[in-house]
């Protein structure tokens, strides 16, 4: 893996086993359904077809709980990985990618590449992302989150159920603790426990403090955590102008 860059790491962890990430991920995340489901609930706007960014989309999961609260809603997946895509696309029903990496189909356009890097076209009512963000580099996490910023609406809402670092030491011993303790190893085989184990390598969570300073900073109000187990939250900014 020597001199390959951190995109090129992530997106051949995530690529492998896409097919099989949500069952792994019931294993390894144990508050897995509170954290869409929470996510799910915050995401209310004043629009019943609202545009959604879901950023770092994957499998589509986090997405799927949302179209089954706006099912006229007009939806955009974008991830590094399009064997992630085409899973979401098949959990959607949608055509599949073209070769142009994105596809658009109703009311649901899959888009493969980097958040940092991809211009979003357009402003959103709702931003999402779950379990991706705390990957990037700290500078690059604000980066986004001024990004998002800029491409919502007034009145719009950014929700990102993630992971943060402890705020001591002495936490973060014990969120790593209590999260070894929970994922149940016996129900995934070695191969897909090494798999879990190198993506986890590529964790870089930043504490929940940094991140809501930085969303208070930008210019999100509202902010807030509605959401804590341990190391996984579910944050929350609105957009008021």
């Amino acid at each position: 893996m020597e001199g390959k860059s951190r995109d090129q790491l992530l997106r051949e962890k995530f690529n492998q086993g896409a097919s099989s990430y949500d069952r792994q991920r019931k294993h390894v995340i144990p508050c897995l359904e509170d954290l869409y489901r929470i996510t799910s609930d915050l995401a209310t706007v004043n629009n019943s077809q609202p545009k959604i960014l879901d950023l770092g989309a994957g499998t589509g999961l986090l997405t799927s709980y949302l179209h089954e609260r706006y099912p006229q809603g007009h939806f955009t997946l974008l991830d590094l990985s399009e064997e992630m895509l085409e899973v979401a696309r098949a959990r959607m029903n949608s055509a599949p990618l073209n070769n142009d990496s994105v596809n658009n189909d109703s009311n649901f356009s899959y888009i493969v590449g980097n958040y940092l890097e991809h211009d979003f076209e357009g402003t959103f009512d709702i931003v999402v992302s779950s379990l991706s963000i705390h990957h990037l580099e700290h500078q690059d996490k604000k980066f986004l989150y001024q990004k998002i910023y800029q491409h919502l609406n007034s009145g719009g809402v950014f929700i990102n159920a993630d992971q943060v670092l402890g705020p001591h030491p002495a936490n973060e011993k014990e969120y790593q603790r209590k999260w070894m303790e929970k994922i149940d190893v016996g129900s995934i085989s070695e191969s897909e426990k090494k798999i879990i184990l190198d993506r986890m390598e590529l964790d870089n969570p930043a504490s929940l403090q940094d991140n809501l300073n930085w969303l208070e900073k930008i210019g999100f109000k509202d902010v807030d955590v509605y959401y804590k187990y341990y190391n996984f939250v579910v944050l929350y900014g609105k957009k008021i102008n």
